[in-house]
């Protein structure tokens, strides 16, 4: 088995994570390939490239945050590697582990197989000759001013609403608990086959989130903005969009496989997420 390792060194400070799943993975006998981004760490190993490394890859061993996921998702999902998250940031919601003492038990059970296979689909975004890829989101939002954003949204063809927002949020069961939570949206389950779009801060009580078939195509036109509006990705803004630009979104056939232990329960992670982002509220 070959074991990538991408991680984000802000969340792991001085790579002390890092080495300890470089030195238990090497005396496991895996063979064991690092990402650029690790170089300073100095450890003795083959480095490469987000891409190359998901291609090389049986398994990536993410460790960080949801960010640092999302940054190497679709590598892992064009290439077929599966992905094996450890949270080393806040909420980390598609993390399977939370601690450092991770290594012996829980990836030893991913060296033996031990595991299942959590699927999840992404987002395919077209807009002004250019297609992106969203694990978590699209979303059109307002420009740099402190003025509104007026889009339609259309699904099928048929007009869902005339919005006067902040920005539409197009969000997959993924991504449900992220942005689009935080605005008022729905959490989906990962199983369900739906997308969910929801307007952030809308200027009528009329507006509310909708949850719609993913095999649906979803048409978002910006009407007016000042001076321009943004096509955000995952959290990255990839385009700006002026008055009469749109946005497809659809369901891409992208799909990537988180490793999970066999004792894995959604309801449970999301009921422990749900307490543990309500104590951090709290103080």
């Amino acid at each position: 088995m070959k074991i990538g390792i991408y991680a984000n060194l802000y969340r792991d400070a001085g790579g002390k994570v890092t080495r300890g799943l470089y030195d238990e993975l090497k005396n496991a006998g895996v063979e064991v390939l690092l990402s650029d981004e690790l170089r300073s760490l100095g450890l003795d190993g083959e480095y490469f490239s987000r891409m190359a490394l998901a291609g090389e890859s049986d398994v990536v061993v993410v460790l960080g945050g949801d960010g640092t996921i999302l940054r190497i998702a679709k590598e892992c999902a064009r290439q077929g590697a599966k992905l094996f998250s450890v949270n080393l940031g806040h909420r980390g919601f598609l993390a399977e582990a939370e601690k450092p003492g991770f290594v012996s038990d829980i990836i030893g059970s991913v060296i033996r197989g031990e595991y299942i296979l959590d699927t999840r689909s992404f987002l395919e975004a077209k807009s002004k000759g250019n297609k992106f890829y969203a694990l978590n989101e699209v979303v059109v939002a307002r420009g740099t001013r402190t003025r509104v954003v007026k889009s339609e949204v259309r699904v099928n063809g048929a007009l869902v609403d005339k919005y006067i927002s902040d920005g539409i949020i197009v969000s997959t069961p993924t991504g449900s608990t992220a942005y689009n939570l935080s605005a008022g949206g729905p959490i989906i389950a990962p199983d369900v086959e739906a997308f969910v779009i929801t307007p952030i801060s809308p200027h009528s009580l009329h507006s509310r989130p909708i949850v719609v078939n993913n095999g649906s195509e979803i048409w978002l036109e910006v009407l007016n903005a000042e001076p321009h509006a943004h096509l955000n990705i995952d959290g990255e803004d990839v385009l700006n969009l002026a008055d009469g630009d749109s946005v497809s979104v659809t369901r891409s056939d992208l799909k990537i496989g988180f490793v999970r232990l066999k004792d894995y329960n959604y309801y449970e992670r999301l009921l422990e997420k749900m307490r543990y982002w309500n104590e951090i509220d709290k103080n």
